[in-house]
């Protein structure tokens, strides 16, 4: 009998603590829903559903720090070694290149450059643009960039004379070190790349481009041919931004000579869509540049992803482009602006290239990089 009394004392407590929760539940429900009414009578609702969003994220930022401390390790975008990435890092911390909606991928792969003057034939010849129009902010959007859709750019952060003003020049003349190039997605292949192949990879390319302003145009290139985006035989392309940095910031320390950093990529797009041009009478994989400005459009900017060098950045990408408009005509896409940051953060002079896709042939990506190393030289020696 005891036995029994205990078990339907149990069951009783269990019932018990059901109803307590289905209680504080619909208790729940009606506090949120009055609170939802009296809000709505408030006149300033703009003010008050900004003050919501900024008390709901800084509470649910406090909580995730008590919760789990070890997450701060963004603050400082690093992790320690003794973690094991996949167990303990969230993978939204990681800078993802896979999530362009539908309008990025359209202007992203548009054949034609939109210029303003109607009188202008980019496929017969380059061009230079007036202060006047550089100094229209809509003009610059409109014909240099490819904003894309979860990521803001402002307005002050384009204006051409601050960033044409900037001195991108080096001392190529040093027999030190000078430019670092290299790849994020190492594995990166094109259309005729024989499997297994590394020369037939982005690094294959970058080689080509080492030796091209090492041997034309004497400037000492440190080229980093580690596969960062292979991580223990599994592709993994947004971690590999991680390892990359890592690994650039060790080869910083030991030449700090060291000015300029480009991490060259190929990008991704439909498989009919053919990114090439005709320069010096050769089928040439036409060249892209990439900003990341640490802000999204709904959220604004990503604080462990600070760039203290963004503008020098944009300096620098808008400046090889202006260059690269001037000589080659439509050699250059548009310059595509995204939310991260891309380890562009490491020093002024730093950009990411993206050189044809994955539609191009191996020979058109090589003969893609004459004409970016002229580029190059020119802007980095001010056009000597």
């Amino acid at each position: 009998m005891k036995k029994s009394g205990t078990v339907h004392k149990q069951s009783y407590s269990r019932k018990l603590g059901i109803c307590y929760y289905v209680l504080l539940i619909l208790l729940s429900i009606f506090i949120i829903g009055k609170s939802i009414a009296v809000c709505m009578d408030v006149a300033d609702i703009n003010q008050l559903e900004l003050s919501m969003k900024e008390t709901i994220v800084d509470f649910a930022d406090g909580l995730i720090a008590q919760l789990f401390p070890n997450l701060r390790y963004v603050e400082q975008y690093g992790v320690d070694d003794t973690l094991v990435y996949e167990n303990e890092i969230p993978e939204y911390f990681y800078e993802d290149e896979d999530t362009k909606s539908i309008e990025t991928l359209m202007a992203l792969e548009e054949q034609q450059v939109s210029i303003i003057d109607p009188q202008i034939n980019l496929e017969k010849m380059g061009t230079t643009f007036s202060m006047e129009q550089l100094a229209d902010v809509d003009f610059m959007r409109n014909n240099f960039y490819v904003v894309d859709s979860a990521a803001e750019i402002l307005n002050s952060e384009l204006k051409a004379e601050n960033l044409l003003q900037k001195n991108m020049t080096i001392d190529i003349s040093s027999t030190d070190y000078k430019v670092l190039i290299y790849h994020t997605h190492g594995s990166e292949a094109f259309a005729d790349s024989r499997e297994g192949v590394l020369e037939d990879t982005i690094i294959g390319v970058g080689d080509t481009l080492t030796e091209i302003l090492e041997t034309q145009y004497g400037i000492h290139v440190y080229h980093d041919r580690t596969v960062y985006d292979m991580v223990d035989g599994k592709l993994d392309r947004s971690y590999a931004y991680h390892l990359s940095k890592k690994g650039v910031q060790k080869i910083l320390e030991a030449h700090p000579s060291i000015e300029v950093i480009i991490d060259l990529h190929r990008d991704g797009v439909s498989e009919g869509t053919h990114l090439v041009t005709t320069i010096n009478g050769k089928p040439t994989a036409k060249v892209m540049l990439l900003n990341g400005v640490s802000r999204f459009k709904k959220s604004g900017d990503i604080s462990h992803l600070y760039n203290p060098y963004k503008e020098d950045n944009l300096a620098f990408s808008l400046q090889l482009y202006l260059k690269g408009r001037e000589l080659y005509a439509d050699f250059f896409r548009k310059i595509y602006i995204r939310s991260y940051c891309y380890n562009l953060n490491l020093m002024p002079k730093a950009t990411l290239v993206e050189a044809g896709a994955q539609t191009n042939t191996l020979e058109e990506m090589k003969n893609a990089m004459e004409p970016l190393a002229t580029v190059l030289y020119q802007v980095l020696s001010g056009g000597k």
